[in-house]
């Protein structure tokens, strides 16, 4: 599932970037990246992290490639439900198990960075409409 927000507010910038023509493709596929990866960093800082020194989920928080669904483009960002990587154990710790109360890191982080996403989206927008 990874983390999904909704910006309200970019539609100033939206209606920008249907004006690009041949570059709307790529300016928003650049507006998306540009948020996941601040997304990213939000959802590492509040990751848990072992005392041990080895490779640790917080430093491995996944950005999928860009998708369409019903006409949205989307980037998921975060442990999914499928999620059979080394780090598999972040859906867990996520959404809980069983006998295991969920501790959710990546929510949090989502709602906590929202405002720097958002911002980060138009910065790039608007990069997009000085090219």
């Amino acid at each position: 599932m990874g983390a999904e927000m909704s910006l309200d507010g970019l539609a100033d910038v939206l209606r920008k970037v249907d004006q690009l023509g041949d570059r709307k493709a790529r300016a928003e596929n650049r507006m998306l990246r540009a948020g996941a990866k601040v997304l990213q960093a939000a959802i590492s800082e509040d990751a848990p992290r072992s005392s041990y020194a080895k490779d640790h989920m917080a430093d491995n928080i996944m950005i999928t490639n860009i998708s369409t669904r019903d006409g949205i483009k989307r980037i998921r960002v975060g442990p999914s439900r499928g999620d059979n990587s080394r780090f598999f154990y972040g859906k867990f710790l996520e959404w809980g198990t069983l006998k295991m109360a969920a501790r959710p890191f990546v929510g949090p982080a989502a709602a906590r960075s929202k405002k720097d996403v958002f911002n980060a989206m138009k910065a790039e927008g608007e990069k997009e409409f000085r090219r």
